[in-house]
């Protein structure tokens, strides 16, 4: 696997033996958008939305300090969502993206904040973008922990994504936001959570997902051993 990090952040695997321009996805989106190429979408289906969990794959890295460990990593497990709208829906769904971003984490006893972000710090994609910001106790600081974009029709002029409106085809507007990804969640939950004695404890919201486990403490237990012949 050869790494072509300074023109794309993305890992590319090494022709040889997967042929050429055969790369790793970062994220679901890719996927679900290239799901939706080449359709045409009845304006009365619109908006159509989506979601899938995946491994996504970033060859970027950083020299800052405050990233090292599992804040930057090169492989991870995200859940993304995904929508496709007309011209005119799709601020609405950039709205509603976020508030269910927001419905997700708030249970979840984080401190956080939501950026709008400024037009110098959006991507070539995107028409405008909120960052979702958790407190982290052990960088103090903020760090990003999900995004929602809304890139009108960048997209979709590339894949051939219509909708139809009195048999007239307009490009649709795509949309995505990240529902969860996990390393930097479980930062933000485990810093969060800590007590002084080194105990976790369990967001209540959590706790069924966990066999009924309030906190989470050290492992005092020592393991039985069976040796085998």
């Amino acid at each position: 696997m050869a790494v072509n990090s300074e023109r794309t952040q993305v890992y590319s695997l090494d022709s040889a033996y997967h042929g050429h321009d055969m790369y790793l996805s970062g994220t679901a989106e890719i996927a679900l958008a290239g799901l939706l190429a080449n359709s045409v979408h009845y304006i009365e289906k619109l908006p159509l939305k989506l979601a899938a969990v995946s491994r996504c794959y970033r060859a970027e890295t950083s020299n800052v300090n405050e990233e090292r460990g599992t804040y930057r990593v090169h492989q991870f497990t995200k859940v993304e969502m995904f929508a496709i709208t007309t011209t005119e829906q799709s601020d609405d769904m950039l709205e509603y993206i976020r508030n269910v971003q927001e419905e997700l984490f708030s249970p979840l006893g984080i401190h956080m904040r939501v950026l709008d972000m400024p037009p110098h710090e959006l991507g070539a994609p995107a028409y405008r973008k909120y960052d979702i910001e958790a407190w982290m106790p052990g960088r103090n600081s903020y760090g990003e922990i999900s995004s929602c974009s809304n890139c009108t029709d960048y997209q979709s002029r590339r894949l051939h994504i219509k909708y139809k409106d009195f048999n007239i085809e307009n490009y649709v507007h795509t949309l995505n936001g990240t529902a969860c990804a996990i390393p930097r969640m479980l930062i933000a939950l485990l810093e969060t959570h800590q007590d002084p004695r080194g105990k976790i404890n369990i967001p209540q919201v959590l706790q069924p997902f966990m066999n009924g486990k309030k906190d989470i403490v050290k492992n005092t237990k020592i393991p039985k051993l069976k040796l085998k012949k």
